[in-house]
């Protein structure tokens, strides 16, 4: 009888060996990736087990109840939501460690110069892993984000031009919020600062002038310079006459070439048929665009004409006639 139980204690005894050596052996082989690696999207708000299934089916776990337990025995400290890249070879151990240290990918949303609202909400829809279901419809788009968007017609121009982090399963909305608050943050920075006697009555106004600088396309170094040309027409009661304004009343009419005709539309925007400001802006400016029209450049211009990287300014139109005869009579033109 003594010896059956030995026995018997022995074989239980060798079980749990070969148990916990398998066990062992499970949980820091590690996998061998893929030489590109593995992403591995972990949303925002994703419970343990949901997270567990998408680590198993990119193939990072072999047992994931194993893995529960891992995390169980660890505290079950949070697992953090972002785009994480797997590497070389990888146990359950590296899984956990860095999901639970965020060591993740960046995913950034940029909104660029001169984007309008369209096209900012095209790029919601093409961004990877952000959880779009909360997009409202542009008109609804003023009532959400904050107070200086919520008194206007539209939310064109109040999100800032940058770059903002997100985590996969982030609420588009959560960004177009972010970017208008830093919008508004910025305006709130620099409108106290501006340069005296602007014929601007609020900072929304500098808003619009600036989305008409930022459309003009001008380098950085002349958008002081062009930012006072349109000042200066606003003083004088003159229409600011600037072509990205029809192109923007026109809206998906316009394909790359503006028209004679076109040059006719009827809209709040057209400003050669409308003296003073648009009724908003028409794209979103950078901060340097805004500092622009907040501090002009010096003089008394009225007109300017580009071509390719050069700038000319004139202060009476008989000036900008032979300026357009001298720069521009062949090519394409850019004139104010």
């Amino acid at each position: 009888m003594r010896t059956w139980l030995r026995r018997l204690a022995m074989l239980i005894l060798i079980a749990i060996l070969v148990l916990l050596g398998w066990l062992l052996w499970d949980l820091y082989h590690p996998t061998s990736l893929p030489a590109a690696g593995v992403k591995v999207p972990i949303r925002l708000g994703s419970s343990v087990d949901i997270s567990i299934r998408e680590l198993q089916r990119k193939g990072l776990l072999s047992s994931p109840w194993l893995f529960r337990l891992l995390w169980q025995i660890d505290g079950r400290p949070p697992l953090q939501a972002g785009l994480y890249l797997f590497r070389g070879r990888v146990d359950m151990t590296d899984v956990l460690g860095t999901l639970r240290a965020g060591r993740t990918q960046p995913l950034n949303f940029t909104i660029v110069p001169g984007m309008n609202l369209a096209q900012v909400y095209q790029r919601l829809q093409n961004a990877p892993y952000l959880a779009r279901t909360d997009i409202p419809p542009a008109e609804q788009l003023p009532e959400l984000l904050g107070a200086m968007a919520a008194t206007q017609e539209n939310a064109e121009g109040c999100l800032l031009p940058q770059s903002y982090r997100y985590v996969p399963g982030e609420p588009a909305l959560t960004i177009l919020r972010q970017s208008a608050r830093a919008m508004q943050q910025t305006l709130q920075k620099l409108w106290p600062k501006r340069a005296g006697d602007l014929p601007l009555s609020s900072p929304y106004q500098a808003l619009i002038l600036a989305s008409i600088v930022q459309r003009e396309g001008a380098p950085q170094a002349q958008q002081q310079r062009i930012a006072a040309v349109f000042l200066n027409r606003l003083r004088a009661g003159m229409p600011l006459q600037s072509d990205p304004t029809v192109i923007y009343a026109l809206g998906k009419a316009y394909d790359g070439h503006l028209k004679p005709t076109q040059m006719q539309v009827q809209s709040p925007y057209n400003t050669y048929l409308h003296g003073g400001l648009p009724p908003t802006p028409i794209a979103m400016p950078s901060e340097q665009a805004l500092q622009a029209v907040l501090h002009p450049a010096p003089g008394d211009d009225l007109y300017f004409i580009a071509k390719d990287n050069e700038y000319h300014y004139s202060k009476g139109f008989t000036e900008h006639q032979q300026q357009i005869q001298r720069y521009l009579q062949s090519g394409t033109k850019n004139d104010g």
